[in-house]
C-alpha cells in the first residue's frame, strides 16, 4: 500500500515518520526501513537510537538508495565484479575520449583536457540516473536534423560507448547500481513483510524510481513524505511546491501501474516547528503568488546588510556568541545556512575561530592540498621534468620525505646559492656553503658533509623511483608509487605527524590525515585494477593520477554534541535548529542563478526532452529547485531567523540583495534591516580577540569603553598583548626594555663599518636585524652587481699596483686585454674555484667584465697621466695600515670604525703635500653634501678622518685634498643616426669623471685636472675660482663636516646601548628605506607612521640648524666661515658634546673629536 504524506516545511513530516517508526518497533511489527537521502542518514540513526534506544533501534534500518545496494548485494549477491571509484571512472573516461577522438569533430580540440573528461562523466551520470543508455542516444540523433546537436548526441554515445565497453570487461560502475538492483529486486521479494518510510527527497530520479516501484510490488506499506500542501493544483505549475506534487503524480501512477492499493493522504497541518509567530508567517507568505502580510512586531527576525563577507561572518559570530551567553541557546542549537560555502571560505571558519565557537563545516573537502598527495604528485613531476629544484623542495616541504626542516632548510640554502637544479641532485656537491670564499671553514666542510647526506636521503629513493617508473604498464606505476612511500617510510612519517597535531588540539585533522592515506591506497588500488598490464608512459601515468586526486574529496562527521552546523543549502540537515543564519542572500547566488551544464544548452535540453529522452529539469525546473532551496533555508528556524548579505565581493565588484530578503520584508512588514553601523561596538567585542581588537581601536579616545576593556585586559594579565597594543596605538617607537640588555648585545666599545653607520642612519630596526641579530638576506653565488665590484676591484688593483698607471695608459689594447684576462683567470680561480663547474652564462658575464674593465682602466690611466696625484696604497685596510677611527663616548667606551680604501694619491706641490681618497663604484654614485645631513654619503669622509687622525705615521704631514667616487663601469652612450664619434666620445668620458668633494685651492684643482676643465673632477676653474661650489669646500669647512660625521658616530653608539631600535626610516627624495627591505615584514611600520623627515624639515623643526658656507666667493676665497648652530632641545649629532667643535682654520687636536691632521 501507497500513502503520501504531505506537509509544508515545518508541519512535522519527520517527527511523523519517526514517530510512526518508533511506536511499530516498540510493538514489535513487522520489518521496518526509512529510506533518506545520504547527508541525513547519520542523523536519521542517531535519532533513531535517541527514541529506541540502542537495543530496539536494531529494529529500525536507516538507509539510503545507495546504502540498500549494499544491504540487498549482501544477501542476494548478484554484483560480481571488481568495483570503480569516481577516480577509476575518471581513468576510464579519459581512455575512452583518447580512444575515439580521431572520431570526434566538435570535441576533438579539447580531447587531451581533463575538463572534457569532467564533462563526459557528468553528462554520463545524469544519463544513467535518467535511464539512457548510448543506443538511446543513438536513436534520438536519428530524429535529428543535421546540425550542431545531432553530430553532440553521436559524439557523446560514441565516448560512453568506448567508456561503457571499457567498463563491461569485468568492473562495475556504481552508478548502474540502482539499475542492477532494480533487475535484482525482480527476482527476489527483498521488501516482502517491510514498512518503508521516505522521508525528506522532494524528488527522484528514473533509476530510484525504478527501485521504488519494486518496493512498492513488495512492501506491506510505502509511505512517503513530500514538501507540499496537498495534490491540488497543476503537477507542471510554475508554484513552489509544483515538484513535490509532481513527484506524488509520479508515484501515484507507479502504484496504480502495479495494482498496489492506495491510501488516502495524509496532509499535516502547517506551524508545529514555529515557537516564534513571526516565522510561521514567513513560511506561510514567502514565495506565494498570494500572501498575507504579518504587521506584529518581528522578535527574533532581522535582515542584517554587511559591508562584505568578512562583515557578514564577524555578525554571524558575534551573534552566535552573544545568544550563548545568554544561557538560552547551546551552540547545536544553530545552523548556518548557504547556497554554498565556498566563497567563505577562510572567512566563516576564522570568523567562527576568532570567537571561539566550535563548529562542523557539512561539506566535503579536496584532497589534492593534502601533504601525502603532494608528496606522490610532486615525486612524479620530479623524475619527469628531470630533478627540478623547485619540485623537490615541493615534494621536500610536504614533511613526510623523512628529512627534517632544519635538513630541508640546509638544502635550500645550499640549492639557493650555487643556482643548482637538474642532474645536479645526483652528484656530490662540492661547492663552499658560504658562496663565493678563498677556503672553506671548518665549519663550512661540516656544513657541506651534512648537505650531502641530506641530498642523498632525498635524491635517492627518487633515482629509483625513476627506474622503475621508466618503461612499465599501470600495476608497475601502482606497486613503484607504494614502494617510494615505503622506502621514504611515509606512512610512518605521516602517523608521527598526525600524532603531533592531535597533541596540538587538533584529534579532526589528525584522523583526516590517516583516512586521506587510505584514499590513496584506494587511488593506487583503482589505477592498478583499471590499468591492470596496459603499457603507459610515466607522464600519461602522472596526468591521470593528478586527474583522480584533484577530483577527489573527503567527508567528515560531526567530532561534537555541541556545535553549530554549516553547510550549504543543498545538503545540510541540521537537528532541529532554533536560530538559523541565512547568509549570502546576493542577487544571483542565493537562489542561485542557473547556468548552462557546457553540454546542452536549454533549448537543446527541451528538444531532447521533447524527443522522449527523460533528462533532468530545464532552466524553470532549476529557478524551481532554488526558490525551493531558499523556501526550505527560510523555514529552517523555530526560533530566531536572521538574513544576511554582503554588499561587495572578495574583489570589490557590488552587489545587490537577491529575492530572500525581498520575500521576508513582503511579509513581515515590521522587520528590522541592521547594518554594521547601527550596532554597538562592544556588541561585537563578546570574545577574546575581538575583545582585543576594540580595545585596540579606542585605545587613545579614552571615553568609557576604552577605559572598561584596558581595565577587562589588566585584570585578566594579557601584560605582554596590552603592552603592545599600547606601543603600537601611541606609535611609541620599538625599543629595549632594559637597556643593559641592549648593551651587553652591542657592546660598551663598539667596532663598525662605514656600511654600518649608513645602514643605522637609513633605519635603526634594519641595523639592530642585520648587525644586531646577524639576521642575514641569502645570497647567490653569482656574478651580481656586489661580486661584479669586488672583481672589478681587484682588477684595478692589479693593474695599477703593479705595472703603474703609465705602463696601462702605454699598452696596446689587445696586450691591455691580455693581461686583464690574466688577471681575471687569478682570481676566478681564486674566488670562484675555477671555471670548470661554471656555467656558460657564468663565463659570459665574466668576459664582460673584462671589457668594462678595459675601458674603464685606460680612462683611469689617461687620469692620472695628466694628474699631480700618485697612487700610494691600494685596498689599504684602516686598522691594520694607520689604526681605526676612534671615537670617544661620554661613558668611556669608545666607537672604532675600520674598513677598506680603495686608493690613496698622493701629491706634493708648492711644499705641501696633499692627500685625496679614491673610491671605485660599480654603480650609480651622486655626490651631494646635504647627504652628510641625512647620515648618508658618509663612507669616504669617514675614510678620509680616519686618515686624517691616525696616517701621519704613512704619510707624513698632509692636507686633505678631498674625496673622489671613481666610475667603474663601461660607459653607455646612446647613439643616434649620424652620430660623431667624437662627439660619443666625449659623452663617455663624461660618464667617467669622478664625483666627489674637493678643496677649493686652485693648486688642488689643477693638481687633480691639468686643464682644470672639469674632465676629470666634478669642478673646473673660471678666473683662477672654482666653477661650480657644491663641489668644493674650504679647510674649515671640512673640518666642520667631518667633526660632524664623528659627532653623528658618538650619537649612533649612545642610542644603540639605550635600545634605541625604532623602526623610523629615512624616507626622502633621494632615500626610501622602506623600499627593498628585507625586514619590512616584521618591521611594523605603516605607511602613514613617522619617518626621518628630509634635512630641510629636521632644521625647521628645531632638531639642528646647520649653518653650511654660503658658497659665495670673493677672489677665491670663502667669505664666511662654517659653523654648526647648537640648539639646547634634543640631542641631534650636532651637538658640541660629541666634539664637533671648529678649529681655528687648520686642521687641529680636538681633546673631544680625537686627534686631526695639523
Amino acid at each position: 500500500m501507497l500513502q503520501l504524506l504531505f506537509g509544508r516545511c515545518g508541519s512535522g513530516k519527520t517527527r511523523a515518520v519517526r514517530s510512526a517508526l518508533k511506536n511499530l518497533a516498540e510493538s514489535g511489527s513487522g520489518k521496518l526501513m526509512l529510506i533518506v537521502p545520504e547527508q541525513y542518514s547519520f542523523e536519521s540513526e542517531r535519532a533513531m537510537l535517541r527514541l529506541l534506544g540502542a537495543e530496539k533501534a536494531r529494529r529500525v534500518s536507516v538507509s539510503s538508495f545507495s546504502r540498500l545496494v549494499d544491504t540487498v548485494q549482501r544477501q542476494y549477491g548478484g554484483f560480481a565484479g571488481r568495483r570503480l571509484d569516481d577516480g577509476g571512472r575518471r581513468i576510464f573516461m579519459s581512455l575512452a575520449v583518447e580512444r575515439v577522438k580521431d572520431g570526434l569533430e566538435i570535441y576533438r580540440k579539447n580531447a587531451e583536457s581533463t575538463e572534457l573528461v569532467g564533462l563526459m562523466l557528468g553528462i554520463s551520470t545524469e544519463f544513467k540516473m535518467c535511464g539512457v543508455s548510448p543506443k538511446d542516444l543513438e536513436q534520438t540523433a536519428a530524429h535529428l536534423p543535421e546540425g550542431t546537436l545531432r553530430r553532440k548526441i553521436r559524439e557523446i554515445s560514441l565516448i560512453l560507448s568506448a567508456y561503457d565497453a571499457l567498463v563491461a570487461q569485468s568492473y562495475i560502475d556504481p552508478l548502474d547500481d540502482l539499475t542492477r538492483l532494480k533487475k535484482l529486486l525482480l527476482r527476489h521479494r527483498f521488501f516482502a513483510g517491510y514498512t518503508v518510510m521516505v522521508d525528506s527527497f522532494q524528488s527522484f530520479t528514473v533509476q530510484e524510481y525504478g527501485v521504488l516501484e519494486q518496493i512498492l510490488r513488495q512492501a506491506d506499506k510505502v509511505v512517503v513524505t513530500l514538501c507540499a500542501e496537498d495534490l491540488s493544483g497543476q503537477a507542471n505549475s510554475a508554484d513552489l511546491f509544483s515538484i513535490a506534487r509532481q513527484t506524488a503524480k509520479m508515484l501515484i501512477r507507479l502504484a496504480q501501474r502495479n495494482s498496489v492499493p492506495i491510501a488516502s493522504p495524509v496532509v499535516l497541518k502547517s506551524g508545529a516547528r514555529f515557537r516564534n509567530p513571526a516565522l510561521a508567517a514567513l513560511e506561510s507568505g514567502v514565495y506565494r503568488p498570494v500572501r498575507k502580510p504579518y504587521a506584529d512586531p518581528c522578535e527574533g527576525v532581522a535582515v542584517y546588510e554587511a559591508p562584505d563577507r568578512y562583515g557578514e561572518a564577524a555578525f554571524v559570530a558575534a551573534a552566535i556568541r552573544s545568544l550563548v551567553r545568554t544561557g538560552q541557546y547551546r551552540y547545536r542549537d544553530f545552523a548556518v545556512i548557504a547556497r554554498s560555502t565556498e566563497p567563505y571560505d577562510g572567512i566563516l571558519d576564522s570568523a567562527l575561530e576568532r570567537w571561539e565557537i566550535p563548529f562542523f563545516m557539512d561539506r566535503p573537502e579536496a584532497i589534492d592540498s593534502e601533504p601525502l598527495m603532494r608528496l606522490l604528485l610532486s615525486a612524479f613531476k620530479i623524475v619527469q621534468y628531470g630533478f627540478r629544484s623547485d619540485d623537490v623542495f615541493l615534494y621536500l616541504k610536504t614533511g613526510l620525505a623523512g628529512l627534517t626542516a632544519t635538513q630541508i632548510s640546509e638544502l635550500e640554502n645550499y640549492t639557493f646559492t650555487w643556482n643548482l637544479s637538474g642532474k645536479k641532485w645526483k652528484e656530490e656537491w662540492t661547492d663552499n656553503p658560504e658562496g663565493f670564499a678563498q677556503e672553506m671553514s671548518d665549519g663550512g666542510k661540516q656544513l657541506l658533509q651534512r648537505v650531502n647526506a641530506s641530498r642523498r636521503m632525498a635524491a635517492e629513493p627518487l633515482e629509483r623511483f625513476a627506474e622503475e617508473t621508466e618503461n612499465t604498464d599501470g600495476r608497475g606505476m601502482a606497486a613503484a608509487s607504494y614502494q617510494l612511500l615505503v622506502r621514504i617510510s611515509a606512512a610512518k612519517n605521516l602517523r608521527d605527524f598526525a600524532r603531533r597535531l592531535s597533541e596540538e588540539g587538533n584529534p579532526a585533522l589528525a584522523e583526516r590525515e590517516l583516512r586521506v592515506w587510505d584514499l590513496l591506497m584506494q587511488i593506487l588500488d583503482q589505477t592498478a585494477l583499471v590499468l591492470g598490464k596496459t603499457e603507459i608512459t610515466r607522464a600519461r601515468y602522472a596526468e591521470l593520477l593528478r586527474m583522480v586526486i584533484l577530483s577527489g574529496s573527503i567527508a567528515s562527521i560531526p567530532q561534537g554534541l555541541d556545535e553549530v552546523t554549516v553547510g550549504d543549502a543543498n545538503r545540510i540537515r541540521a537537528a532541529a535548529p532554533k536560530v538559523v543564519f541565512l547568509i549570502g542572500a546576493a542577487q544571483g547566488e542565493f537562489p542561485m542563478t542557473p547556468g548552462s551544464d557546457c553540454v546542452f544548452s536549454d533549448r537543446e535540453r527541451r528538444e531532447l526532452i521533447r524527443l522522449g529522452l527523460p533528462l533532468n529539469d530545464t532552466m524553470e525546473g532549476v529557478v524551481l529547485q532554488e526558490r525551493f532551496l531558499a523556501y526550505s533555508a527560510m523555514s529552517a528556524a523555530s526560533e530566531k531567523l536572521y538574513i544576511s548579505y554582503p554588499l561587495s565581493d572578495g574583489s570589490g565588484g557590488a552587489l545587490s540583495p537577491s529575492s530572500i530578503p525581498a520575500e521576508a520584508r513582503s511579509v513581515l512588514k515590521e522587520i528590522p534591516v541592521k547594518n554594521e553601523w547601527m550596532m554597538k561596538p562592544e556588541w561585537f567585542a563578546c570574545a577574546r580577540s575581538p575583545a582585543m581588537e576594540l580595545a585596540a581601536r579606542k585605545w587613545n579616545t579614552n571615553d568609557t569603553l576604552s577605559a572598561t576593556l584596558k581595565e577587562l585586559f589588566r585584570e585578566r594579565g594579557e601584560g605582554d598583548q596590552f603592552s603592545a597594543v599600547a606601543r603600537a596605538s601611541r606609535k611609541v617607537p620599538a625599543s629595549f626594555a632594559d637597556k643593559n640588555t641592549a648593551r651587553a648585545l652591542f657592546g660598551r666599545d663598539m667596532t663598525v663599518s662605514a656600511t654600518q653607520i649608513e645602514k643605522f642612519q637609513l633605519c635603526r630596526f634594519q641595523y639592530f636585524c642585520r648587525y644586531g641579530l646577524n639576521v642575514k638576506e641569502r645570497r647567490a653565488a653569482e656574478l651580481d652587481a656586489l661580486e661584479y665590484g669586488s672583481l672589478m676591484h681587484f682588477l684595478l688593483q692589479r693593474l695599477f699596483q703593479n705595472l703603474g698607471s703609465r705602463a696601462v695608459a702605454a699598452m696596446e689594447p689587445e696586450g691591455l686585454r691580455e693581461t686583464i684576462l690574466r688577471y681575471l683567470e687569478e682570481y676566478v680561480q681564486m674566488e670562484f674555484g675555477g671555471m670548470e663547474t661554471k656555467t656558460p652564462r657564468f663565463s659570459y658575464l665574466v668576459s664582460r667584465v673584462a671589457d668594462s674593465a678595459q675601458a674603464v682602466a685606460s680612462h683611469i690611466a689617461k687620469e692620472l697621466s695628466q694628474s699631480g696625484f700618485r697612487p700610494v696604497d691600494f685596498e689599504l685596510g684602516i686598522a691594520p695600515s694607520v689604526g681605526p677611527l676612534v671615537v670617544p663616548l661620554p661613558d668611556g667606551g669608545e666607537v672604532r670604525i675600520d674598513g677598506k680604501i680603495d686608493r690613496v694619491d698622493l701629491m706634493d706641490k708648492n711644499g705641501v703635500r696633499y692627500l685625496r681618497v679614491v673610491d671605485y663604484k660599480t654603480g650609480k654614485k651622486d655626490f651631494r653634501l646635504s647627504d652628510v645631513l641625512y647620515g648618508m654619503n658618509m663612507q669616504m669622509l669617514i675614510y678620509l678622518a680616519a686618515l686624517c687622525e691616525n696616517g701621519q705615521s704613512r704619510y707624513g704631514d698632509f692636507q686633505p685634498a678631498g674625496v673622489l667616487y671613481m666610475p667603474a663601469n663601461r660607459p653607455s652612450v646612446p647613439a643616434e643616426r649620424g652620430a660623431v664619434r667624437s662627439a660619443l666620445q666625449k659623452k663617455g668620458e663624461r660618464q667617467l669623471r669622478m664625483d666627489g668633494l674637493v678643496l677649493d685651492d686652485p693648486d688642488v684643482i689643477s693638481g687633480m685636472d691639468r686643464e682644470a676643465k672639469g674632465r676629470y673632477i666634478p669642478v673646473a676653474l673660471k678666473n683662477g675660482a672654482p666653477d661650480r661650489k657644491d663641489h668644493v669646500v674650504s679647510p674649515r669647512e671640512l673640518e666642520a663636516v667631518l667633526d660632524y660625521l664623528k659627532a653623528l658616530i658618538a650619537e649612533m653608539a649612545e642610542e644603540l646601548q639605550n635600545g634605541g631600535i625604532s623602526a623610523v626610516p629615512l624616507n626622502g627624495s633621494r632615500y626610501n628605506a622602506c623600499e627593498w627591505c628585507p625586514y619590512a615584514a616584521v618591521c611594523g611600520h605603516e605607511r602613514d607612521d613617522p619617518v626621518r623627515p628630509p634635512p630641510l624639515a629636521r632644521c625647521r623643526t628645531g632638531i639642528v640648524t646647520p649653518r653650511w658656507p654660503s658658497w659665495k666667493t670673493r677672489k677665491g676665497r670663502r667669505n664666511r666661515e662654517p659653523k654648526l648652530d647648537r640648539k639646547s632641545a634634543g640631542r641631534d649629532p650636532g651637538e658640541g658634546r660629541h666634539g664637533a667643535g671648529v678649529g681655528s682654520g687648520r686642521f687641529r687636536k680636538n681633546s673631544r673629536a680625537g686627534a686631526a691632521c695639523p
